[in-house]
């Protein structure tokens, strides 16, 4: 039933421009990020005197921390008016925040880039609320689980995509000007793409407007903590995007300190991260069906427990490469026997993870009131941020007290395992009360 409906969707207009805006979208966040964290991990770029793990950290904070600061404005937007609009004014401005990032990587400024990143956080900020409130408004109740799926698994392809061309192409000899070029053309093209969309009209288009940004915050998460049945999936979505930015920002530090790998061994941990976290999510959406997808939820956040844990256990030992060494290529890293269980673990554990997020975000989307639709899932943004932002403070942290870099798995595992247990526990309260009903 809803891989029928998925490629009924891929066909229609109330769906694919935003399939393609925000997977443009994706591609051009990472393609940037991941270039500039290339140029901190294995090129020697720096500022202020900064460490590379505490560098990629604070670049990392740029991007989240707007969109902590402004999701709850963004929100209230998303409430007052048409949805589709505010998308398309987003990705119009996205193309001149893009000829900003080019003009950084030309003219080698990590101080324009940062601002740059900051901004893009901003963008991010009133583009997600928008978007995941205009689903439930152009697609039905039974559309949204797959709808999602098909979001989360093209957005990791896309992730794939944009790490893996930004890791290479910037260490080339016209690596800043042609990765200046490709974001800007990128975000053209998706600004094209979602001018296509349909209106989705405000819920709430008398409310007045308010730029107190830090009222309305607390405000917005006043909305959500009455709306439980709301926060609780709210709450997993955001230690998904807390996992991945972690992941983002831990892997090259521990590919080159802890495994002696080079960039190429990078982007192979990328590609197993993001197609298994694209897999996750598009089984969930073909095997759920019109049924209870929680529990899908459950098996994802044990299986992080398992195979993060895992790659703790089985690299804790490892020195650390010193700082000039050689770095092995992925070639020679695969070659090796004993580095199959590194791969597995990677692998699965996004597998794990993108089973997860799925069925929360369609949760969400259904519960949320549709006066308080897009506050409640601007709430959602905030956390995301806030929980992406811990992340990297605990990494910063780590980096701080010189604790191995392995650390950084056995958190995420630990953090999964009580939510595992959280989501286990209120759905063995739901079969008790309900069996028969599928979770909304």
């Amino acid at each position: 039933m809803s891989a029928r409906i998925a490629a009924r969707l891929v066909t229609q207009k109330r769906f694919l421009p935003l399939l393609v805006a925000q997977s443009l979208g994706a591609f051009n966040d990472n393609f940037f990020r991941y270039a500039l964290v290339t140029l901190i991990a294995f090129e020697g770029l720096t500022m202020f005197g900064l460490d590379r793990l505490t560098l990629v950290s604070v670049a990392a904070s740029m991007f989240t921390v707007p969109i902590f600061l402004f999701s709850a404005v963004a929100g209230r937007m998303a409430d007052k008016f048409d949805r589709t609009r505010i998308m398309r004014f987003a990705k119009f401005a996205e193309i001149w925040l893009m000829a900003i990032t080019a003009l950084g990587f030309i003219l080698e400024q990590p101080h324009l880039l940062m601002t740059a990143l900051f901004l893009m956080g901003t963008q991010s900020a009133f583009f997600t609320p928008a978007k995941n409130s205009a689903l439930p408004t152009l697609l039905s109740d039974t559309e949204l689980v797959p709808a999602n799926a098909l979001i989360s698994g093209l957005l990791n392809v896309s992730v794939l995509i944009g790490i893996g061309t930004g890791t290479w192409l910037i260490t080339q000899s016209f690596g800043p000007q042609a990765v200046g070029g490709g974001l800007v053309v990128m975000a053209i093209v998706g600004w094209l793409a979602i001018r296509q969309l349909p209106e989705a009209p405000a819920s709430r288009p008398d409310m007045p407007l308010t730029v107190n940004f830090i009222g309305e915050t607390f405000r917005v998460l006043g909305y959500a903590l009455k709306a439980p049945d709301v926060l609780r999936p709210l709450t997993g979505v955001a230690w998904f995007w807390m996992l991945a930015a972690s992941i983002i920002t831990l892997m090259p530090v521990f590919t080159a300190s802890v495994l002696g790998a080079d960039e190429t061994v990078v982007l192979l941990f990328s590609a197993l991260f993001t197609v298994g976290a694209a897999i996750g999510a598009m089984a969930c959406g073909a095997l759920s069906g019109d049924g209870d997808a929680l529990p899908f939820s459950i098996a994802g956040a044990f299986g992080v427990v398992i195979f993060a844990g895992d790659v703790a256990l089985h690299t804790w030992s490892n020195p650390l490469t010193p700082e000039g060494a050689p770095l092995v290529s992925a070639n020679a890293f695969m070659a090796e026997p004993a580095n199959l269980r590194i791969l597995i673990d990677l692998g699965m554990a996004a597998v794990s993870a993108g089973l997860f997020v799925v069925p929360l975000q369609a949760m969400a989307q259904r519960r949320a009131p549709a006066e308080l639709r897009g506050r409640l899932l601007a709430a959602g943004g905030i956390l995301n941020a806030a929980t992406a932002t811990a992340g990297q403070f605990v990494l910063a942290v780590i980096a701080a007290l010189t604790l191995p870099i392995q650390t950084a798995f056995l958190v995420i595992a630990a953090i999964s395992l009580l939510a595992g247990l959280f989501i286990l526990w209120r759905q063995s309260l739901r079969w008790r009360s309900a069996p028969d009903s599928p979770s909304r």
